[in-house]
């Protein structure tokens, strides 16, 4: 870590590796194969909750890879949702949605990075990417159980319960960066 600036550490390999599984779920969707998609997604999303505990238990946490893992987070988002939708896996209306919050939130970060440094994601912030990328993660396994069974259904009400609730989180961390870029 120290020989690449912080650059290559654990945590900054692990969210590439949970970048890496997102992308092969992404396109396990396009290819119909939603089980595979949704195994994917969640090991990739789970690596993304990993990388913070291993820069912690490796002492190699840093600004680096905060950036890092926080603009991965809204690559992934970004890349996904169009895929999604693509996939039949999320209804355009519901893509655009989701991504309008993160979108003003990149938005709001790059122009504090550029202004005066970059803001630190909010907890508000971060719960909301957690909530929508559990929502996304859960429209795949409905489509793997294929809609219109039981389970699919309680899968879905479950999974729009948390792009709501990531959609009212995302208010907060918006005007948390507003301030952040403002001052």
């Amino acid at each position: 870590a120290a020989a690449t600036g912080g650059l290559v550490t654990p945590g900054n390999v692990c969210t590439a590796l949970g970048f890496g599984l997102v992308a092969a779920g992404l396109a396990a969707a396009l290819h119909g194969a939603y089980g595979w998609a949704f195994v994917l997604v969640v090991a990739g999303r789970l690596l993304d909750v990993a990388d913070g505990f291993l820069a912690d238990l490796t002492a190699t946490k840093s600004p680096l890879g905060e950036k890092f893992d926080a603009g991965i987070d809204k690559l992934e988002t970004v890349v996904a949702l169009p895929v999604l939708v693509v996939a039949d896996v999320v209804p355009v209306w519901l893509a655009l949605a989701v991504a309008a919050p993160h979108l003003i939130i990149a938005g709001l970060a790059a122009y504090g990075l550029l202004a005066k440094g970059l803001p630190h994601p909010s907890r508000a912030g971060k719960l909301s990417m957690a909530l929508a990328w559990i929502g996304l993660g859960l429209l795949l396994l409905v489509k793997a159980l294929q809609f219109g069974t039981a389970p699919a259904a309680i899968v879905a009400v479950v999974a729009i319960a948390c792009l709501t609730v990531s959609l009212v989180l995302s208010v907060p961390a918006i005007i948390g960066y507003a301030r952040a870029v403002r001052r």
